[in-house]
């Protein structure tokens, strides 16, 4: 899947990763290993606390965010977080994601909001 990303354009070097809920924990992409080195054993193996278990990788920098969905919406199995070319764009933009598609206004009832920047880990 991560080789997916990168093929499509969805990701540049190191960002964005993939997980995948396990039975008790969840598999995330190592920090800071481009696309090309990963291999199923450099998955990192954590718990739904964001704790990593047993790995010689440090899990990705977004493993909180992930750990939290996985934690509270038992129905969601996996996850995808890019950096698209097109998705920084907008987001430099600072502008709001115009409600232009049914599905986003059966999700959201209107544009989707901007949150404010913030710096990793903040």
């Amino acid at each position: 899947m991560h080789a997916q990303l990168k093929a499509s354009g969805l990701v540049v070097w190191t960002g964005g990763n993939i997980s995948q809920r396990i039975e008790g924990g969840f598999l995330i992409k190592p920090s800071g290993l481009e696309y090309e080195e990963l291999t199923p054993e450099s998955m990192v193996l954590c718990d739904f606390d964001g704790n990593a278990k047993g790995s010689n990788f440090l899990p990705s920098s977004d493993t909180a965010s992930h750990a939290y969905v996985y934690r509270n919406m038992s129905e969601v199995n996996g996850l995808v977080h890019t950096h698209s070319n097109y998705a920084a764009a907008w987001a430099a933009a600072g502008k709001p994601i115009p409600c232009v598609l049914t599905a986003i206004a059966d999700e959201f009832g209107g544009e989707i909001p901007l949150g404010p920047f913030a710096k990793i880990g903040d």
